[in-house]
């Protein structure tokens, strides 16, 4: 997710200050600057083990109390979540996102059309379902070309087709809107979550974790992954940016449609959409994969050398956890200081002030989330540590293999991504409030698993972690599952003390 940035070099582990963003919920990254692939850093050894099970994507999270901050009347078809409720619907599974979003710098409103394909999940046939939208108002909705009833809540739609839904049936729901997007506000951090300006006019998204339903009508929980197609219809003068790969720039008298595709499962919190004056820088990567740098036009070439790391960062996490999760990457900066980054999939996104080579450990940080976040999602926001613990003990992994800073001094040190109120890892309110626990906590439990199993063993449950589970949305319990089953031995009493105690053991010698 994001991690919020410092300036300035970051000798030990002691240079990353708490910088909240402006318009997603996380703690983000940076950039970057030049290295190599390929060595993994040493840890003191020892053996290790387990396996894992993932739920389907789509497959709602067990029963929870709702978090601080819960709407006490969040909907009983609502994912249940212990730390944001009221979103998703457990009962469907959207398999696809055809989206045409039609949007004008300095203008608030946009209009758009969303067709979704989504099964039931449900044993018997399903009569109604529930979709997350804030702000547009909707103005129609087809189910297979039927007209649909339709109940607009303040951000939620109960779409009601003429026939009820077949368990496991494919149907295709198509809904127009228009409107003005209704900016979220992230619990405990009062920051805006969704569509909004930048500096120079134009617009972005910053979406965790309930963003992308300010602009477009979605099933919005990370155990519902989906793959997308997002068509933006911009004036023929301005760049239209999303995920996965530009398969069209079409012009249309003074407009232009850009068309992006992603065929990699996609959390919608992880759902990017930019329009404005930006330079698409366009290469190949390493092992062939499709590079899309978006750079305002207004940001000077200096500044722009901060992602010439990207190609070695790449490698080595391709070597250290193997293959890489989709066919494209790059990044997008956005005209307005943000002081963080956010892991959008396969293209990050970062403020205008969260660039320099000077914050490689930035960079390195969102990337990884490629493999740790995106392609290996939670299950439920109470497994937040599988994001941004990983992503953190990544970005250490790095800047070891650069030989920056030694992990077993990154390791030695606490709360120097976003300060810990004492809270354990998995502590729901660590969660909720982005705590430093999930980042640095759940990263030091990495590294102690390291310390504990041997390098062996840890680095085959990373690698697998990611194999196995590319493409779902999972949990702690699968990753603990996974980690004894490599490592050979019962290791319930290890992750009751690194993940489930407010203060973490010393780390094994």
């Amino acid at each position: 997710m994001t991690t919020p940035i410092s300036r300035g070099p970051r000798p030990r582990a002691t240079a990353r200050a708490a910088v909240l963003l402006a318009g997603a919920v996380v703690a983000a990254t940076l950039s970057a600057c030049s290295a190599s692939g390929g060595e993994r850093p040493e840890a003191s050894p020892e053996p290790g083990q387990t396996t894992t099970s993932a739920p389907e994507a789509g497959e709602a999270t067990p029963p929870a109390a709702p978090a601080p901050g819960d709407p006490p009347d969040a909907a009983a078809d609502d994912v249940p979540d212990e730390v944001f409720g009221g979103l998703g619907d457990p009962r469907i599974d959207v398999r696809h996102y055809e989206v045409v979003v039609t949007a004008d710098p300095g203008r608030a409103e946009l209009s758009g059309t969303a067709t979704l394909t989504l099964a039931a999940t449900t044993e018997e046939p399903l009569p109604s379902f529930t979709l997350d939208l804030k702000g547009p108002t909707v103005s129609a909705v087809e189910v297979d070309g039927e007209a649909a009833e339709v109940d607009e809540a303040p951000e939620e739609l109960e779409i009601t087709p003429t026939e009820a839904l077949r368990p496991g049936v494919e149907v295709e729901v198509a809904i127009t809107y228009a409107g003005e997007p209704e900016l979220a506000e992230f619990p405990g951090l009062g920051v805006p979550v969704g569509w909004q300006a930048d500096s120079e006019g134009g617009w972005f998204t910053m979406s965790e974790p309930d963003g992308t339903s300010t602009w477009v009508p979605v099933n919005e929980h990370p155990s519902d992954k989906a793959t997308w197609t997002i068509t933006l219809d911009t004036p023929a003068d301005q760049v239209g940016v999303a995920n996965g790969r530009l398969v069209s720039r079409e012009v249309q008298g003074d407009r232009r449609r850009w068309v992006w595709e992603t065929d990699e499962p996609m959390a919608t919190y992880l759902v990017l959409a930019a329009v404005g004056d930006y330079d698409l820088v366009e290469r190949t990567g390493p092992g062939g994969v499709r590079i899309v740098l978006a750079f305002p036009t207004s940001l000077p070439e200096a500044r722009r050398a901060g992602f010439d790391e990207l190609d070695d960062i790449l490698t080595f996490f391709e070597d250290t956890f193997g293959g890489m999760p989709d066919d494209d990457s790059g990044a997008i900066v956005v005209a307005t200081p943000l002081g963080l980054a956010l892991e959008t999939q396969t293209r990050p996104l970062f403020g205008i002030d969260a660039v320099g080579s000077e914050e490689v450990w930035a960079l390195a940080h969102e990337i990884a989330h490629q493999w740790y976040g995106n392609a290996v999602s939670p299950a439920s926001w109470a497994d937040l540590w599988l994001n941004e613990g990983f992503a953190t003990y990544a970005d250490w992994l790095y800047l070891d293999h650069t030989g920056r800073v030694d992990v077993a001094d990154s390791a030695g040190g606490r709360g120097d991504v976003i300060p810990s109120r004492g809270l354990a890892v998995l502590d729901p309110e660590a969660a909720g409030t982005f705590d430093g626990a999930v980042y640095d906590g759940g990263a030091r439990t990495l590294h102690a698993l390291r310390l504990t199993v041997g390098d062996d063993a840890f680095f085959e449950i990373l690698e697998r972690w990611y194999a196995e589970h590319d493409g779902t949305s999972v949990t702690t319990a699968d990753f603990t599952d996974l980690a004894e089953e490599v490592a050979g031995e019962d290791l319930e009493a290890f992750f009751d003390d690194w993940l489930r105690a407010e203060e973490q053991p010393d780390l094994p010698e």
